[in-house]
């Protein structure tokens, strides 16, 4: 069952442009005019730039494609008798990674999308953490296939790292789901929004910014209200609260059965739609065995999911980042 919010029939009335700026503006505080996107130079990792592109398309921003060059040890490579040039393969890394953003960026230019690149070395989650975090990105994007909580126990991908280090939203999409192989992409018609007390202040101002840009409405999807009415309540009430006058529309809708699959079956009805959640971020053995319903819908999503950092969580990361980029800086 949806129910519109009453308190939209209040708002005054107000154009779509005017709407749409007004979002625009409230993105821009937010950074979301900055996405951050890590390529491998592996196709799938590319599935993620239509959606980064439409995200800076409705900011009117740029995206910046980063890759990050493993360390190598002095010793690696040498020959018996052969001196070995540390430089030699990082210098011959970065050509070649240079050339393959280069001509990522030479794509997306006649489609009117504004990019640039970047190169780092070190470890790969760490350097894009630190990019997003003291570079005021207000997004990273990645296609990357979420692995199952058994596997991630023995086998860290970087989604897990990401997952462990941002201090930034994410944005994920699977490379494999069918929307992103071959069809057009449209903007999104809605933003599903699974309801949580211990998140949705922080996702509210990244929802409302997103749907106002990009002209989609917002589905806030509660628990049933058999289970604690008065925690429903307070979950609708403090979201709406956080997106007063925004003049974006604003369905309500009530889960009945499991809350994650409902979601999933949700976006699997509303082709195009996306996911917009929030998280602490839990990672480890906590997220493996504990799991969150954050995780969950980031596994079995259709389409993009969103997933923004609970604000606690997102300063602490964001104090660590800048704690390490200052003393890499003191050391050199």
């Amino acid at each position: 069952m949806s129910e519109q919010s009453d308190q939209q029939l209040d708002r005054d009335p107000r154009t779509q442009d005017q709407v749409r700026r007004d979002a625009v503006d409230r993105g821009n505080v937010l950074d979301l005019n900055r996405i951050l996107v890590p390529l491998d130079g592996a196709y799938k990792s590319e599935q993620i730039l239509p959606f980064a592109s439409m995200i800076a398309d409705w900011f009117s921003g740029e995206i910046t494609l980063f890759h990050s060059l493993p360390s190598t040890h002095p010793a690696r490579g040498a020959r018996p008798g052969q001196v070995h040039y540390p430089d030699a393969p990082h210098d011959r890394g970065t050509a070649l990674a240079a050339a393959y953003l280069e001509e990522v960026v030479s794509r997306l230019g006649p489609h009117g999308v504004k990019s640039r690149w970047g190169i780092a070395t070190g470890h790969a989650a760490s350097m894009i953490t630190s990019r997003s975090a003291t570079s005021s990105f207000g997004m990273i994007a990645v296609a990357a296939v979420p692995r199952s909580r058994s596997r991630r126990l023995f086998s860290v991908g970087l989604l897990d790292q990401l997952w462990k280090t941002t201090a930034v939203p994410l944005l994920i999409v699977n490379p494999h789901i069918a929307s992103v192989n071959g069809a057009l992409l449209q903007p999104p018609k809605s933003l599903i929004v699974p309801g949580n007390r211990a998140t949705i202040d922080s996702v509210a101002p990244i929802a409302s910014a997103l749907a106002g840009a990009s002209r989609s409405a917002i589905k806030l999807v509660l628990t049933a209200t058999q289970a604690n009415p008065n925690a429903q309540i307070t979950t609708e009430s403090r979201f709406l609260n956080g997106i007063t006058d925004d003049g974006i529309e604003i369905d309500i809708e009530r889960a009945e059965g499991h809350f994650v699959e409902h979601v999933h079956s949700l976006q699997a009805a509303n082709p195009g739609s996306w996911i917009v959640v929030g998280s602490k971020m839990r990672s480890g053995v906590r997220r493996s065995i504990l799991g969150s319903t954050a995780d969950k819908l980031a596994r079995g999503a259709v389409g993009p999911v969103v997933v923004v950092p609970d604000p606690k969580v997102m300063r602490h990361r964001m104090r660590l980042a800048h704690d390490a980029t200052r003393d890499l800086a003191s050391s050199l």
